[in-house]
């Protein structure tokens, strides 16, 4: 089996939950991006989902993993108004063998994809929606296990 890192931002938990299930399954590494900002706020979130509407950069901490020591690194982000601003800098300041995506609520997900795709310079080879209520359930339990089947 390919050598794997499970990467992903969590401002809720919901990428977290998925992200950690995903590594689980697929037996990886995983490292959560951590942004300098705080967006725990309602308005930091609005603002938050300005800032991607604008493709504001943001700063993120340094990861501790090089994603070019690993054959696939699947990319999680939550949904805001596109892909979130520390996924977004992550993909910008990281180079991939392989990747795979997965982002939480599924809204505008299509055209994330397309913009990680694009960032990364990479086709993925599998994408996942899952929207946040399914997170914890059976349909999102079913959706990761047919996912990381792709993968495998």
């Amino acid at each position: 089996m390919a050598k794997t890192l499970v990467v992903f931002y969590s401002l809720n938990g919901h990428a977290r939950a998925i992200g950690n299930k995903i590594a689980q399954n697929l037996k990886a590494d995983v490292e959560e991006i951590k942004d300098i900002r705080d967006r725990s706020h309602i308005v930091s979130w609005q603002t938050s989902a300005f800032d991607e509407e604008l493709r504001t950069d943001t700063k993120i901490q340094k990861n501790s993993k090089n994603p070019l020591d690993y054959d696939l690194v699947v990319i999680g982000t939550p949904i805001w108004d596109g892909i979130v601003p520390p996924v977004r800098a992550y993909l910008k300041q990281n180079k991939f063998r392989k990747v795979a995506f997965f982002s939480t609520f599924g809204a505008a997900a299509e055209e994330a994809f397309y913009v990680m795709e694009k960032l990364s310079g990479n086709k993925p080879v599998a994408v996942l929606e899952v929207q946040d209520r399914q997170a914890y359930g059976e349909d999102g339990e079913r959706k990761i296990t047919e996912f990381c089947k792709k993968i495998k």
